[in-house]
């Protein structure tokens, strides 16, 4: 069934009939409610905040002690299809690279598909900042992430370099 069909059985409800089937997705399907939740009050920096909890709960995990990346990726894809700025969007794509730096330094990660992944989220990132012109926003963080990594095996340090000077004049 499309949205066409769908559209049109919709149409036909009573307004209490739609409003009762409304309200027995909000309850049963988390992405509903965050964006009904969203749509009644967008405080986008307050969901922004609940959000990076979230991404940060998957190198973190409050249960177990396995890194969960699924789940910050999770997290991500749900809040792009908030419709949420650009520019909030940016942060938290950066946020997860950020994380994946700490975690690092702290765990003394070994593994070369680690820092790949971390590459590839910090071109994520820099893409769609400069999609959305929002380099000059986040170059302070940038720099300071690529710093961080300094120490890091696999040359990483210099290809998240080279990865930020790809985008940069």
């Amino acid at each position: 069934m499309g949205l066409r069909e769908v559209r049109k059985e919709l149409a036909l409800l009573e307004k209490e009939e739609l409003l009762h089937h409304i309200a027995e997705l909000y309850k049963k399907y988390k992405p509903v409610k965050e964006y009904f939740d969203f749509f009644a009050n967008p405080d986008e920096d307050e969901l922004l905040d609940k959000f990076k909890g979230r991404v940060r709960e998957g190198f973190y995990p409050v249960r177990g002690w396995r890194l969960k990346l699924y789940r910050s990726r999770k997290a991500i894809n749900e809040f792009k299809k908030l419709g949420i700025s650009p520019k909030s969007e940016c942060d938290l794509l950066l946020y997860f690279t950020e994380v994946a730096v700490t975690y690092a330094r702290e765990k003394r990660v070994k593994t070369e598909s680690y820092y790949e992944r971390l590459e590839n989220s910090l071109e994520k990132a820099m893409v769609h900042m400069h999609k959305h012109q929002l380099l000059n926003d986040f170059d302070v963080r940038i720099n300071t992430l690529i710093e961080r990594s300094d120490q890091f095996p696999w040359n990483c340090s210099n290809r998240l370099l080279a990865i930020k000077s790809q985008f940069t004049v």
